[in-house]
């Protein structure tokens, strides 16, 4: 199976997780978003060679990680916002030969290692697109391309759309990953609740029911349902709506 870099962005930690203030304490809010970073780094090494993971950040704590588990660091700017590293990291890509690249968010702590050797499997194709979509909000949640420079990262609320759009635009073979746990990921009030209620067996939800209250009962920020209305949209149908679109199950 074809390997490429994956790239995990990483805020500060003291800034991760606003949308999640009215619930948590800024120290919790930084202790959570590092404990999603690790859940994500201990899958992907598991899935690649450490030394083909490429931590991008200008956070000192989120570096001392990376190197503790012999992955890469490179350093961004601290005003850089995450298609500003993204684009950083896909130009790192192309002064080191490297074909392609993964991009991986470093908050959607129920990644599985299936669903990284899936979006691989669908890059031995030259010239493509991977993508997955993030439930809550449209947004995306797994990048990858052949090659790195294919389309130019928009990351952001209903971003899956405009990747897609730019990607057959370009002219690559797009291919949707259907991965229930890579899209959900943990912005808001609500996120958290939900992923509560599933009780995984991930460092995030130690630390969570390790807090000493019952966050559980947090205030929704969105209405029930909305989620999987957004999963029924991406994923529902399996034949392709679009000729170089491809729905990977």
């Amino acid at each position: 199976m074809i390997s490429f870099p994956i790239v995990v962005p990483v805020k500060t930690f003291g800034l991760a997780k606003q949308r999640l203030s009215g619930i948590l304490e800024p120290s919790e809010r930084a202790a959570l978003a590092r404990s999603m970073l690790l859940d994500v780094l201990n899958i992907v090494a598991s899935a690649t060679l450490p030394s083909n993971v490429i931590v991008v950040t200008s956070s000192p704590e989120a570096s001392d990680i990376a190197k503790s588990l012999d992955m890469l660091m490179l350093h961004e700017a601290a005003c850089s916002d995450l298609n500003s590293a993204i684009e950083a990291a896909s130009r790192h890509m192309i002064v080191q030969n490297a074909g392609g690249f993964l991009m991986l968010p470093a908050d959607v702590p129920e990644i599985t290692i299936a669903a990284v050797h899936q979006a691989f499997a669908a890059l031995e194709q030259s010239r493509s697109l991977v993508l997955v979509p993030a439930i809550s909000d449209g947004g995306t949640n797994l990048l990858a391309c052949r090659p790195p420079q294919g389309i130019r990262p928009e990351f952001g609320t209903m971003s899956f759309a405009r990747h897609l759009a730019a990607g057959e635009r370009a002219g690559l073979a797009c291919h949707v990953l259907n991965s229930p746990e890579l899209g959900r990921d943990i912005d808001s009030p609500d996120d958290l609740a939900r992923f509560l209620d599933r009780r995984t067996s991930t460092l995030t939800d130690r630390l969570l029911r390790s807090l000493g209250r019952d966050l559980g009962v947090a205030a929704r920020c969105v209405p029930p349902g909305a989620a999987m209305a957004y999963e029924t949209q991406f994923v529902s149908d399996g034949n392709p709506s679009e000729e170089r679109r491809e729905y990977i199950r």
